[in-house]
């Protein structure tokens, strides 16, 4: 016997050892499939034949208060291909992409293949797009049966001649998309803002609201952003039962249709915007050609109806083309305004952030009236310059140090009224921080009143416009210097601050907003750029309401002597210089802020005694009954009454111009 008749039984035992393992484990897999896990392999397979179809929603158009169209939807043409209804024949299936591409202009090809590259089919300069081969190819793995673009947002004429020929392009269809459109462009484009794609960051919570990541925009600035969810409206759906290819079976439940977005007619007018900013162009203009060294780049002007609050022109410089948002975001053009040096995409005026200078004097002017430091018929003597002793706590012997008029041999004796007219730095030292040899023996109004003050005339928090990234600005308290610094606050800070000078910041619409209380007997109002919503139909759903913050407990008597104040400005101040309207009195305040932010201090510009200076300008009329606004900031402009003041006066000239055209009319 040899020992092959051993090993054949040895090796046949063991294979059916083997067969017998493998039945029983098959069988067991038989039972955890459809027994154990029957329930939840049955839901999940339901789940993949079963998809969501989203309908989108039209969004809701921009006017300004005339009518004019700032933002709205035009049709896109996209051409489109289901690969599904592709010949099958290859030279009849080249026919057709070599005639989509004499046509749009989309390369048939671009090797090699890379399905990465198929699936970033973005729209832009930046990122070309990939051949139609590759984006057929990869749906075709995909989803054949559903449709995709191979050459987005063609010409309506392209769009026409290809419809007529589709009868020969089987597999080719037209899709049209609403897109935004921003007719007005740059001149509104801080207001309107502009959308963009909804990121990884946002996804989640849109997709629960109903929008479909992979296709819907939302607002991204100015109201396009903050009234997203008025505009936007709700999309439609519909969900569908499908096979693995994306072939759809039949339609699973009921139908939603979308609900389009509502309409928003701003405050603004677009033809008083367009003189605002060329206003403040040319006399940006005027100063670069008439001055060495830094040049004038950014600038504000606002105007506003000073007794409801409406915005009638808000121009930020400089500025950018949301137009060329209106599609794609271009990445080169967004690249280069995020890294401009003077921040177009930034509203300046409500992110801006700057020291007020002498604008900011009618809160220690009416603090120090009520507070019964001075009364209004007192004088106070302006030598030009006075001495002051810095203290950092009570006992402290401190330290003497000289602060300064802006007219450096003094107003000589100064009441009230002269003090706001001329401006006068060392009659608010006086009112803020006290001064024996000038008759204000007290300590003066003090940073806790100026404080409490200016937070009564809207300093030191957003005035809740409809824009998003407004910014509070800063009014400091005697604690905030020791909390954000690690120092005391000194007597000296009091005195800077009392000029609107030091740690103070303000935005443009907060130093605007903050003569409204002197204009409505003590009311501050809340500014708005939103004067109705309307519906589809035309019908309005929701009107502007003029609305009140609050009532500044400031005494009648102060406000009517404040604005009086104002009045003289024009007539015998700061302001008189300045070319006046027939038949319309102006009151009005300047303001020269001295600054030494980063941009100066990186181009050595904060000299000792000659820092640069902001320009500020408010203006506004007619006096007896005011219905306009103006204020005028010019970013290292110098002088308020010589650069900002005559932005003011044209664009108030301006206005009461277009209102005699209207009154024929």
């Amino acid at each position: 016997m040899n020992s092959s008749s051993f090993v054949t039984p040895w090796r046949t035992g063991t294979l059916y050892s083997l067969m017998i393992i493998s039945i029983i484990a098959f069988i067991g897999q038989l039972i955890r499939l459809q027994v154990i896990e029957h329930e939840e392999l049955t839901a999940l397979a339901s789940e993949n034949r079963q998809a969501r179809i989203s309908a989108p929603a039209p969004r809701g158009v921009i006017y300004d208060r005339n009518g004019v169209i700032l933002a709205h939807n035009v049709p896109s043409y996209d051409v489109i291909i289901t690969p599904a209804d592709l010949p099958e024949d290859d030279v009849r299936l080249q026919e057709i992409y070599q005639r989509i591409a004499s046509m749009t202009g989309s390369p048939i090809s671009t090797p090699p293949l890379d399905a990465g590259n198929a699936s970033n089919n973005r729209r832009g300069e930046d990122a070309p797009s990939p051949g139609i081969t590759e984006v057929v190819f990869l749906q075709e793995s995909i989803a054949p049966y559903e449709s995709v673009v191979v050459a987005p947002d063609v010409s309506r004429e392209v769009a026409l001649t290809l419809s007529e020929e589709l009868r020969n392009l089987p597999g080719v269809g037209i899709q049209i998309t609403p897109m935004r459109d921003y007719p007005t462009g740059s001149l509104t484009s801080h207001i309107v803002g502009y959308m963009g794609p909804i990121t990884e960051a946002v996804k989640d919570f849109y997709v629960d609201r109903g929008f479909d990541a992979s296709r819907d925009k939302i607002g991204y600035s100015g109201v396009e952003a903050f009234m997203q969810d008025t505009l936007a409206g709700q999309n439609g759906s519909k969900f569908i039962e499908q096979d693995v290819a994306g072939l759809e079976l039949r339609v699973i439940g009921e139908v939603t249709n979308p609900k389009p977005g509502k309409s928003i007619v701003l405050t603004i007018d677009a033809h008083l915007q367009a003189i605002a900013e060329g206003a403040l162009r040319q006399r940006m203009k005027i100063e670069n050609q008439s001055r060495d060294g830094q040049p004038v780049t950014n600038g504000v002007v606002i105007a506003m109806n000073p007794q409801t609050g409406e915005i009638l022109s808000m121009v930020s410089l400089p500025t950018y083309d949301n137009q060329q948002f209106a599609r794609y975001i271009p990445i080169d053009y967004y690249t280069e305004l995020l890294n401009h040096p003077h921040f177009p995409l930034l509203n300046q005026a409500i992110s801006g952030e700057h020291p007020p200078g002498s604008v900011f004097k009618l809160v220690v002017a009416s603090g120090a009236l009520q507070e019964e430091i001075v009364s209004s018929d007192q004088f106070i003597n302006d030598p030009g310059e006075i001495e002051i002793i810095n203290r950092y706590f009570p006992n402290d012997p401190g330290k003497t140090r000289k602060v300064v008029c802006w007219k450096r041999d003094g107003h000589g004796p100064v009441d009230f009224l002269t003090g706001i007219a001329q401006s006068c730095d060392v009659y608010f030292y006086a009112l803020g921080g006290g001064y024996k040899d000038g008759g204000v023996t007290n300590n003066g109004l003090g940073i806790d009143k100026i404080y409490q003050y200016s937070t009564w005339l809207g300093y030191n928090q957003i005035t809740g416009i409809e824009l998003p990234g407004e910014l509070p600005g800063l009014v400091p308290d005697s604690d905030w210097k020791r909390i954000n610094i690690g120092e005391n606050w000194s007597t000296g800070d009091t005195y800077i601050s009392s000029i609107g000078q030091g740690y103070i910041l303000s935005t443009p619409l907060q130093v605007l907003n903050s003569f409204t209380p002197f204009i409505n007997n003590g009311a501050l109002i809340k500014p708005t750029i939103i004067r109705k919503v309307m519906d589809g139909e035309g019908n309005v759903v929701e009107a502007f309401q003029s609305r009140v913050i609050h009532q500044t407990p400031i005494k009648s008597s102060i406000i009517d002597k404040v604005s009086e104040g104002l009045l003289k400005v024009m007539v015998d101040g700061t302001g008189d210089k300045l070319q006046l309207i027939d038949g319309i009195t102006i009151a009005g305040k300047t303001g020269t802020a001295e600054y030494c932010d980063n941009i100066a201090q990186q181009e050595d510009r904060c000299k000792f005694g000659a820092w640069p200076a902001h320009a500020w300008f408010i203006g506004y009329g007619p006096y007896e009954n005011p219905e306009i606004a103006v204020l005028a900031f010019v970013y290292s402009g110098e002088e308020g009454a010589t650069v900002a003041g005559p932005i003011v006066m044209d664009i108030l000239d301006a206005y009461f111009e277009l209102k005699k055209i209207d009154a024929v009319q």
